[in-house]
């Protein structure tokens, strides 16, 4: 019993470890047709690399960026909330989604970036300041 126990834990472990070696090639693999230009690639590899870890904050990311520049702002609003929902610390998210919000004119979630940016940057930050910019352009 105890032999399979330990088998099973190995086996788990080994599947993992796969499993992330997998996420971090196709992300990889992923970044170089991102930089080379080719979103169509870019964009299968990093939700590829999404399938084996739904974890990975930098594909999210990349997909966000990804729609951002293809004007498609409520999908790329869509990578950016699940990325920041795995990293609610993360500045430029916050930037990002509060942005988002602010151009579709939801001055209440918009404010809730706002004063996640003031918490996280109690002495300001550039993107505490960028955002409170948006504020008075209009």
């Amino acid at each position: 019993m105890k032999k399979l126990t330990l088998l099973i834990i190995i086996n788990i472990l080994i599947s993992t470890s796969f499993v992330m070696a997998s996420s971090q090639i196709y992300q990889n693999q992923a970044l170089e047709y991102y930089n080379a230009g080719k979103t169509d690639e870019a964009t299968f590899l990093f939700e590829k690399s999404i399938v084996f870890d739904p974890k990975n904050t930098e594909s999210y990311i990349y997909l966000g960026r990804i729609n951002q520049d293809l004007e498609n702002l409520e999908k790329a609003n869509h990578y950016f909330t699940i990325a920041l929902f795995l990293q609610p610390d993360n500045l430029e998210l916050n930037y990002l989604v509060g942005e988002y919000f602010y151009q579709e004119d939801n001055k209440d979630e918009y404010t809730k970036y706002v004063e996640n940016l003031e918490i996280l940057c109690p002495n300001s930050c550039d993107y505490l300041e960028q955002i409170k910019k948006l504020e008075v352009k209009e």
